[in-house]
């Protein structure tokens, strides 16, 4: 019943975030994007005070470490290998279907809304990794900031936790309020079955991905799908899980959320030239509708923008449900 408690006051503020957002004065204040950036500070801070503040914390630091990479190839990996599938499927479906109609269009709709703007690497594109980089970084040293104060001060007894479950709160009511004013029409998404594929697909590849990483450090299979359904959001599944009382696998999943969009940064361009283009989109997960999109639109062109923006707003989504469901059911 807790664990129910906890679930729905989650989603009480995300929702609550989306019916704020209609009213005048949030959609046109300059402040919400500037709250919602000192919010995710300190629960990154609060993240890795609570981290050192437990007595294994500093011992497994290493093991963090290759938790997080595991996590983050195999979640790549997962998405990948599934997405090539469904789209291998698709393609040869609608190959035997064009050839039983004397056709020769093969390429699916959403395939042709952005192979004929795929390109070669470019080095600007790497440049623009490295500009995308300074901000996970940059969040990092927060938690890093907030590990070295959690293992030196005194007043053992306090964590952290109750401030922190109401920054969590916070935090969930303004990604509320950026999707809303994010102008996602979740209704018109859902009634397109190309654009539901990619986001499937990439959770499903995901999920996969994180149960065979999980597998090598013995984590209980819902605690690993807990991990990797951050889809790329670090700065959200890390801090819900910290919050469900797990530091440490908390903050394993924000490392490997950083080192998967990392990873994607810096294999979007690839995978944009590719026989699947849209495999550029799933790459980025979550981040595909904010940090990678400017990527994914160089890459793939200006009108792979709204399918990207789709994809990645339903992965959002889905982060806030599935983290913490995966976690109560270990």
């Amino acid at each position: 019943m807790e664990a129910l408690i906890s679930l729905a006051t989650l989603f009480i503020f995300l929702f609550a975030g989306m019916i704020l957002a209609r009213l005048p004065l949030i959609k046109n204040s300059p402040l919400i994007p500037k709250l919602s950036g000192v919010i995710l500070y300190g629960l990154l801070f609060f993240m890795g005070f609570r981290m050192g503040r437990t007595t294994e914390g500093a011992v497994q630091l290493a093991e963090i470490g290759l938790i997080s990479l595991a996590f983050a190839l195999g979640t790549t990996t997962g998405t990948v290998i599934v997405l090539f599938l469904i789209f291998s499927f698709i393609e040869n479906f609608k190959k035997k279907r064009a050839k039983q109609a004397n056709k020769d269009q093969f390429t699916s709709e959403s395939e042709k809304m952005i192979k004929d703007k795929s390109r070669r690497v470019k080095s600007q594109d790497i440049h623009e990794i490295f500009s995308h980089l300074k901000d996970p970084l940059s969040l990092f040293s927060f938690v890093a900031f907030g590990f070295i104060l959690g293992l030196l001060l005194p007043f053992r007894e306090f964590t952290g936790a109750a401030v922190s479950t109401w920054m969590l709160r916070l935090l969930l009511l303004s990604v509320g309020i950026d999707l809303t004013l994010s102008g996602v029409s979740f209704k018109a998404v859902l009634s397109h079955k190309e654009t539901l594929i990619l986001p499937v697909g990439t959770a499903i590849g995901s999920l996969l991905g994180g149960l065979c990483a999980g597998m090598f450090f013995s984590l209980a299979p819902a605690r690993s799908l807990a991990v990797a359904a951050g889809f790329g959001w670090y700065s959200l599944s890390g801090v819900i899980i910290t919050d469900l009382g797990n530091p440490m696998l908390g903050s394993a999943a924000f490392m490997s959320n950083i080192l998967r969009e990392t990873i994607a940064l810096v294999t979007i361009p690839f995978a944009a030239a590719s026989r699947f283009p849209n495999l550029a989109i799933g790459l980025g997960g979550a981040t595909s509708m904010d940090v990678t999109l400017p990527l994914i639109e160089r890459s793939c062109g200006p009108k792979a923008v709204p399918l990207a923006i789709a994809s990645g707003a339903i992965l959002s989504l889905l982060v806030p449900l599935l983290v913490p469901l995966f976690y109560q059911l270990s």
